[in-house]
């Protein structure tokens, strides 16, 4: 009786290990593919923010 006790806890200890686990590893991948979608984007804000800076500059220089 006692057996089945022990291995009654130790399976769910191992089911439990296995579907926090997989959680685990689902957050981090999507986590990761959203980071990657947020650099691109930020990536692309950057750019447009300095085409926008060379255009005020070239502005400037042309109100001097």
């Amino acid at each position: 009786m006692q057996g089945w006790i022990v291995a009654g806890a130790w399976g769910f200890a191992v089911l439990l290990a296995v579907v926090v686990l997989g959680f685990a590893s689902y957050e981090i991948s999507w986590k990761s593919r959203r980071l990657v979608a947020e650099r691109a984007r930020l990536e692309q804000q950057m750019a447009e923010l300095t085409r926008l800076g060379a255009q005020l500059q070239a502005a400037a220089d042309r109100l001097r």
